[in-house]
C-alpha cells in the first residue's frame, strides 16, 4: 500500500467513527476535517520536490473570468475555456499564469488574434504585440485540453459512489492550476465570474453562485453558474455526478438564505436531517457576525468522495454531515470566504475561527458538549510545550496544518480573547473586524484584527499577541490560598511558562470559591507577575478554590494548595507596629521586635493584588525601624504581607 492509499484509509476510518457521533464533543470530528485539509498541502510538497517553485506575479487585478469546462465524471479529462478579464498594474508586455504543466494549452487569443506564450514549469507567460497601459481593463481567452495530474489528493479527482462515476475539484492552496489557468495567490480575488459545466446528460453540475439554466443539448447538459461576489481562487470549484437536488429558503430575521443541496440519491436522507442544525448555525452566524456574506445568491452542499469539507464559496463540497463538519464549513463562509488569510502564515485567520464558531453551536445548541469541545482543545494544544499560532514554515504541510496550533490552539486563543474583552466586546471586534473595507470580501492578516481588538478595548493588546500570537508553549499555575481569622481569602498565584519563548503569560485568572453550604463566588484576578497576592473579601467560610473552572484559559498541570490559616503575629514570638497608624503615603514606618534572629520579608499591597513596596531584612534579637516607601499610593486600606521562615502573616494597614 503506497502512502496515498495509506492516508485514505486511515481518513475515511476517522470518518466512520466521526459519523457515528454526530454530536461529539472530543476532538474525533476535528481530527478528520484536520486531516483532509491538511491533505491537500501534499500537493504542494510534491510540486516542492518536482521543482515547481515558481507561481504567477501580481502584476494585475483580475476582474472577471468566463469559464467553460467540458467534463465527463467516467473519464478523467477536460477540456476549457477561459476568458479573462484583467487590470494591468504596471504598464506590461507579458502577464503570467500559473498553470499544470501536465495541460495542453492549445491557444491563447487577444483580441480575437492568437498570442505567442511560453512555459516554465507551472507558470504559463502571454506575450503581448504591444505595450498594454496600465489601469486599462483588457481581455484574453485561454484554450486548453488535457488530463489534470492525478495527485491522489483531490485538485482534480474521478471516482465513483455506489458504482456511479463522479468528478469533483479541489484547489486548497495550490491546486487550481491543476486544472485551470489563473492566478492563485493571496493578492488578488476574481470579482466575479461565470462558470459553464458541460457533462453527459446523466449528470449534473454543482458550483459556485446561483444556478442560471441548466440546458440539454443532444446528450449534453449544459449548467451555467453566475457567481458575482469577489473569491480567491482556490475557492472555485465544480462537482459532478447524478445528484439529486433539494432546496429550502430559510428564514433569518428580515432576510432569507436559499439552501441548495446537491447529493447523492443513497445519502438524500443523513443529508436532509442535517438541515436543520444547519439552519440553527446560520441564524447563529448570522446574529454574532451578520447577514450571511453571499445573501443574493445561496448556500449549498455539494457532496463528494473525500473525507471531511471543503468550504468551496457558498458551496461546501461534503463527505459527510456530521454536527460540527456542518458547522466548521458553514463557518468559512464568513472566515476564509468572506474574509480570507492574506498569507497562509495566518491561516488560523481561516481554521481558528471556523473550529472556534463550531464550538459556539454547541454552546448555543448543545450545551452538553460545550465543556468537553473546550477541555479537548486545551488538552490538544498544550500536548507539546512549545508552538505558535503564526505559522513559521509555510512549506511545512504538518506545521501549517496542524490540528495541535492552527486549529485548536487557535481557537482557544480566540476563546481567551473574548474573556479578556467580555462578550460584548469581543463580539463587537469580531464584527467590525470582518465589516472593515480593508479586508471584507479581500485578504486580511493579523495585525489587522488585532487593530480591532484594541480599538473596542481602548488599550494596546501587543502583550496578548507576543505570548499567543508569535509566542510559544502555555502557563501551569499554582494557586496557594488559606482564610484568615478575619474571614479574608488570601490567594498567592504562581506561574511556570512551558517554553522560553514567553517568560510570563499575563492573563486575569479566574477562581471559584465554594462554601461550606454550597455557596460560590467567582473572582478574576488580573495576575502580573508570579507570585502576586491578591486578598479577597468572602462572606462564608471556603471550603475550596478552583481553579478555571469554565475553561477559559490554555493552561495544563495547574495545582491549588491550601496552606494553613493566615495567622496574626500575636504569640509568634515577634511583634509589628506601624508607626503612626494611618501612615503617610510617602512612607510607612515599621517597628520590629524579636526575641531571635531572623530574615524578614515585607510588602505592601492593594487590597486587588498590586505590590506598592517590598523589602527584606537580616534582623539581629532585638527591635529595628524599617520604612518602606510605597510609589504612587493613595489613600485607603492596603495589606501589610510579613514573611518569616515560620510563616506568613497579614496586617491592614491605613495611608493617608
Amino acid at each position: 500500500m503506497n502512502f496515498s492509499q495509506f492516508f485514505s484509509v486511515m481518513l475515511m476510518g476517522c470518518l466512520m467513527t466521526a459519523s457515528r457521533q454526530p454530536f461529539a464533543q472530543t476532538v474525533d470530528a476535528l481530527d478528520s476535517i484536520v486531516e483532509y485539509e491538511k491533505s491537500a498541502w501534499l500537493r504542494r510538497q510534491a510540486a516542492l520536490e518536482r521543482g515547481s517553485l515558481l507561481s504567477a506575479n501580481n502584476r494585475s487585478d483580475i476582474q472577471y473570468c468566463r469559464a467553460h469546462w467540458t467534463v465527463d465524471p467516467a473519464v478523467r479529462h477536460i477540456e476549457g475555456v477561459i476568458m479573462t478579464v484583467f487590470e494591468p498594474s504596471e504598464n506590461l508586455n507579458s502577464l503570467e499564469f500559473d498553470f499544470s504543466a501536465a495541460l495542453t494549452m492549445d491557444s491563447v487569443l487577444y483580441r480575437g488574434q492568437p498570442l505567442p506564450f511560453s512555459r516554465n514549469d507551472d507558470v504559463l507567460t502571454v506575450h503581448f504585440p504591444t505595450t498594454l497601459p496600465a489601469f486599462l481593463p483588457d481581455s484574453i481567452e485561454f484554450y486548453y485540453s488535457g488530463v489534470p495530474s492525478k495527485t491522489g489528493f483531490g485538485s482534480f479527482e474521478t471516482s465513483q459512489h455506489s458504482g456511479i462515476p463522479v468528478l469533483w475539484t479541489l484547489s486548497e492552496p495550490y491546486g487550481a492550476r491543476d486544472w485551470w489557468p489563473c492566478k492563485q495567490s493571496l493578492n488578488d480575488k476574481i470579482d466575479s465570474i461565470d462558470i459553464y459545466v458541460t457533462t453527459p446528460v446523466a449528470y449534473r453540475a454543482a458550483s459556485n453562485g446561483l444556478l442560471q439554466s441548466e440546458v440539454v443539448v443532444g446528450d449534453r447538459r449544459i449548467a451555467h453558474w453566475k457567481h458575482r461576489y469577489p473569491i480567491a481562487a482556490y475557492l472555485v470549484a465544480i462537482a459532478v455526478t447524478n445528484y439529486e437536488v433539494f432546496s429550502e429558503p430559510i428564514a433569518i430575521g428580515v432576510d432569507t438564505v436559499l439552501m441548495v443541496n446537491y447529493i447523492y440519491p443513497e445519502s438524500m436522507s443523513a443529508a436532509q436531517n442535517s438541515m436543520s442544525y444547519l439552519a440553527d448555525h446560520l441564524r447563529l452566524f448570522s446574529e454574532l457576525f451578520g447577514p450571511y456574506p453571499f445573501l443574493s445568491e445561496k448556500y449549498g452542499h455539494a457532496q463528494f468522495g473525500w473525507g471531511g469539507g471543503m468550504e468551496h464559496q457558498t458551496m461546501s463540497f461534503m463527505g459527510g454531515f456530521g454536527y460540527e463538519l456542518v458547522a466548521h464549513e458553514l463557518a468559512h463562509q464568513w472566515f476564509g470566504n468572506k474574509v480570507t488569510c492574506g498569507s497562509w502564515a495566518d491561516i488560523w485567520l481561516n481554521e481558528g475561527f471556523a473550529t472556534y464558531l463550531s464550538g459556539l453551536c454547541y454552546e448555543r445548541f448543545q450545551p452538553q458538549y460545550w465543556q468537553g469541545f473546550k477541555q479537548g482543545r486545551i488538552n490538544s494544544a498544550t500536548s507539546q510545550p512549545g508552538g505558535s499560532i503564526w505559522v513559521n514554515d509555510t512549506t511545512n504541510v504538518s506545521r501549517i496544518f496542524s490540528g495541535r496550533l492552527s486549529y485548536n490552539k487557535s481557537a482557544m486563543v480566540l476563546h481567551m480573547l473574548r474573556w479578556i474583552c467580555g462578550d460584548s466586546l469581543f463580539f463587537r471586534a469580531v464584527r467590525n473586524y470582518i465589516d472593515d473595507p480593508q479586508v471584507a470580501y479581500g485578504y486580511a492578516h493579523t495585525p489587522i484584527l488585532k487593530a480591532h481588538f484594541e480599538a473596542v478595548l481602548g488599550r494596546s493588546l501587543d502583550y496578548f499577541f507576543d505570548d499567543w500570537y508569535t509566542g510559544e508553549g502555555y502557563p501551569s499555575y499554582t494557586v496557594k490560598w488559606s482564610q484568615g481569622t478575619d474571614g479574608l481569602v488570601y490567594v498567592q498565584l504562581e506561574q511556570k511558562a512551558s517554553h522560553p519563548s514567553v517568560s510570563f503569560f499575563e492573563l486575569p485568572v479566574p477562581l471559584r470559591l465554594v462554601g461550606l453550604n454550597g455557596e460560590k463566588q467567582d473572582v478574576r484576578l488580573d495576575h502580573l507577575f508570579s507570585g502576586q497576592t491578591f486578598v479577597l473579601p468572602v462572606s462564608f467560610v471556603v471550603t475550596d478554590v478552583l481553579f478555571d473552572p469554565d475553561l477559559w484559559l490554555i493552561s495544563r498541570d495547574n495545582v491549588v494548595l491550601r496552606t494553613s490559616s493566615t495567622p496574626t503575629l500575636e504569640g509568634a514570638g515577634f511583634s509589628l507596629r506601624v508607626e503612626p497608624n494611618p501612615a503617610s503615603r510617602q512612607q510607612v514606618r515599621l517597628v520590629w521586635e524579636g526575641a531571635s534572629a531572623a530574615t524578614v520579608g515585607f510588602s505592601l499591597w492593594t487590597t486587588d493584588g498590586r505590590r506598592m513596596a517590598e523589602q527584606t531584612q537580616t534582623f539581629a534579637p532585638g527591635q529595628h525601624v524599617i520604612t518602606l516607601m510605597p510609589a504612587d499610593a493613595s489613600a485607603g486600606h492596603y495589606l501589610l504581607q510579613v514573611s518569616t521562615p515560620a510563616g506568613t502573616w497579614w496586617q491592614r494597614v491605613a495611608l493617608y
